[in-house]
């Protein structure tokens, strides 16, 4: 057989004879069992007939048999076909072994594969704003205590109270009101911009000699209307055409009667002209 031969694929039966020979080098000794089922197994595997022929030139050569006795030759002879017997069924056995191929070594272990955590998924994006809303325009208008509608807001916000005595400036306001507090007392309120500041603890603890009639009133002795009466008959009150009001304090005057003063802003010569509850009566210029 040429080299060329060597590289054709081996058929059945040249495993076959591959196989066979290294089981005659395992059954005279020549490799150990280890050996023996590598190659075998490495035979069953190979692709060319040089792959084969590989597996068996390496194997150590068998010993030169020893020479004939001259005397016995029958003797020998059946030692030798005994012998013949005995190769024949090991080959059988080793034919019927790997015939349907070889068992395969247990792969080496591997080293386990680190499983990676799967990346975390990115945080989604935040909504779109929603769509703007034409609001109506807040009235961001602080009607002013010497008009009837900055009057009118004061009167509502403080309707809950029980007054003692009002101070009116153009912007904001004073309030004496009876206490919230357990005791017979005065509270002081700040007010402005529609908006009543209670306080927390009272302005003032009444006496005795101060009955309720004489200290408190009624939201409703006083009108914003009486007020603006008030303020209206300044000029005339007090001779001055170009007058301009100060401030207006609200209380008790005497004999139980709440009274409007109007104090002008400046120095006129007038300090203030006192009005009775309804604002069209002059009580006094003083």
């Amino acid at each position: 057989m040429s080299r060329t031969d060597r590289n054709w694929r081996p058929s059945d039966a040249d495993r076959e004879r591959y196989a066979g020979a290294v089981s005659q080098a395992f059954a005279e000794g020549r490799i150990d069992a280890a050996d023996m089922e590598s190659r075998t197994a490495l035979i069953y595997e190979a692709k060319t007939i040089a792959d084969l022929d590989a597996l068996v030139e390496d194997m150590p050569a068998p010993a030169a048999a020893p020479a004939a006795p001259a005397t016995g030759g029958r003797g020998g002879w059946i030692r030798l076909a005994f012998g013949a017997v005995a190769l024949a069924v090991l080959l059988g056995v080793l034919l019927l072994t790997f015939r349907d191929g070889p068992t395969p070594a247990d792969p080496p272990a591997r080293e386990p594969v680190p499983v990676e955590e799967p990346p975390a998924e990115p945080p989604e994006p935040p909504a779109p704003p929603a769509a703007e809303v034409d609001l109506p325009a807040i009235d961001m208008e602080q009607f002013g205590l010497f008009t009837l509608a900055g009057l009118q807001e004061l009167w509502a916000a403080a309707a809950d109270t029980e007054p003692s005595a009002i101070t009116l400036f153009a912007d904001n306001a004073t309030l004496e009101v009876r206490s919230s507090s357990p005791q017979r007392a005065l509270d002081r309120v700040e007010y402005s911009g529609g908006l009543l500041l209670l306080p927390g603890d009272p302005y003032r603890d009444l006496g005795d000699g101060e009955p309720d009639d004489e200290v408190f009133f009624s939201w409703s002795d006083v009108t914003p209307e009486a007020v603006m009466a008030a303020i209206d008959g300044m000029p005339a009150a007090t001779g001055l055409p170009d007058v301009t009001v100060g401030h207006i304090s609200i209380g008790h005057y005497q004999d139980g009667l709440v009274t409007i003063s109007v104090y002008p802003e400046g120095d006129t010569g007038v300090t203030y002209v006192r009005w009775d509850p309804t604002g069209q009566e002059v009580i006094r210029v003083y």
